[in-house]
C-alpha cells in the first residue's frame, strides 16, 4: 500500500490522475459568472494551474432557451453588466462560450424574437472560433447558419431526446454532422460500450461531449414531456424585454404531466457515472466532457469540480473546503 505524499500536489499535478487529460464544459453561464471568475483565479494564483474547463453553457430564459429551467432557481443580482462582458471575459480566459438555444416548439413566427436575436449577435459578432449555440430545432439551426455560417451548433441532448427517445445508433448520430459541427450524447449512451467503440473507430470522438452527472434517470420515460413543458413556458411566459439590472422571470408552472422517474421510482439509477464508468469512456479516447448544473448552487457545482477533475487525495477536499 502507497503512502499518502506529506506534499501538496501543485501545478497539473493537481488534475486528476486518472484522467489528466479530460475536458470539461460546464453550466455555469449567466448563473455563477462573478464566482467562476474569482474561483478559477485563486486556483491560478495558489497552484500554478489552469483549469481545463474549456467551455462554458447556459442561457437566460430568452424564447429560444430551454432544456432546464435554470431563471427561476435563482434571484440574479447582476447590476451593471452585459451579456456581451460575460462572452468577453471568458473568451479572454481561453473559455468557450456556448449558449443552449435548445427550445423543443421553435417555428418561423419565433424566429424574429428580439431578445434572442439581441444574444446572438452579441455572439455571432465575437467571432471567437470556439463559441456556439446548442440547438434543437433544425428551424432554428437553418436561420443561425445563414446569419452566422461561421458559428459553431451543437447538436443538444435535448435534440437527439426528441429525435430518438428510445434507442440511437451510430449512423443516427453520424447522420447529425451534416448539419451540425459538434454533437451531445445522450446520458443513457454513455453505457452503450459497443456504441461509444463504434464512434470511437470513427475517429470523430473530438467531436462529441458526454455529459456524466446526468440526475435524471436511466431510460426515463418522460424526458420529452418534460422538455416540451419547458420550452411552452418560456415562449408563453417572455415578453420580449430584457432588464439588464433585474433578469424578468418567466412563468414557470409546475410539470403535473412529467412527474421525473427519479421521484416515483427511486431504485432506477441515475444516469450520473460511476468512476470506473467514467474511466471506460475516457479509454476509448473521448476527453470532452459536461457537467450539468444550470439549475443547482454554486457549492454543489464547485463539489462536482472536485470529484471530477482534481487530484483526490489531498486537493479535492482543499478545493471544496476552501473555495
Amino acid at each position: 500500500m502507497s503512502k499518502r505524499s506529506n506534499i501538496i500536489p501543485y501545478g497539473k499535478d493537481i488534475l486528476n490522475p486518472k484522467w489528466p487529460d479530460a475536458t470539461w464544459d460546464v453550466g455555469v453561464l449567466f448563473v455563477h459568472d462573478h464566482i467562476m471568475f474569482e474561483w478559477l483565479e485563486t486556483v491560478q494564483q495558489k497552484f500554478n494551474c489552469e483549469v481545463p474547463i474549456k467551455s462554458v453553457f447556459g442561457c437566460y430564459s430568452v424564447m429560444w432557451s430551454g432544456g432546464r429551467n435554470c431563471s427561476s432557481a435563482y434571484s440574479w443580482d447582476y447590476s451593471g453588466w452585459t451579456p456581451e462582458v460575460f462572452i468577453k471575459e471568458y473568451n479572454n480566459r481561453g473559455i468557450n462560450v456556448t449558449y443552449t438555444f435548445s427550445n423543443t416548439l421553435l417555428k418561423e413566427e419565433h424566429l424574429t424574437d428580439p431578445s434572442s436575436n439581441y444574444l446572438l449577435d452579441l455572439l455571432g459578432k465575437q467571432e471567437y472560433d470556439g463559441n456556439a449555440v446548442t440547438i434543437s430545432c433544425d428551424v432554428l439551426s437553418d436561420y443561425i447558419r445563414e446569419k452566422y455560417p461561421n458559428l459553431k451548433q451543437k447538436a443538444s441532448i435535448v435534440k437527439v431526446t426528441t429525435e430518438r427517445p428510445i434507442k440511437r445508433t451510430f449512423e443516427y448520430y453520424d447522420s447529425l454532422f451534416e448539419k451540425y459541427d459538434l454533437v451531445y450524447i445522450h446520458p443513457d449512451d454513455n453505457l452503450d460500450l459497443k456504441l461509444l467503440e463504434k464512434i470511437a473507430q470513427s475517429g470523430k470522438q473530438d467531436k462529441y461531449t458526454l455529459l456524466i452527472n446526468e440526475p435524471c434517470t436511466r431510460n426515463c420515460s418522460i424526458r420529452n414531456s418534460h422538455y416540451d413543458e419547458i420550452s411552452r413556458a418560456v415562449i408563453d411566459g417572455w415578453h420580449g424585454q430584457f432588464n439588464f439590472t433585474n433578469v424578468q422571470q418567466f412563468h414557470s408552472p409546475h410539470h403535473p404531466n412529467s412527474i421525473c422517474e427519479k421521484i416515483h421510482r427511486p431504485e432506477i439509477r441515475l444516469c450520473i457515472l460511476s468512476e470506473d464508468e467514467f474511466k471506460n469512456v475516457y479509454d476509448l479516447g473521448f476527453r470532452t466532457f459536461k457537467l450539468q448544473g444550470r439549475d443547482v448552487p454554486w457549492n454543489t457545482m464547485l463539489h462536482n469540480f472536485s470529484v471530477w477533475m482534481f487530484e483526490q487525495d489531498s486537493i479535492s477536499e482543499k478545493i471544496f473546503a476552501e473555495n
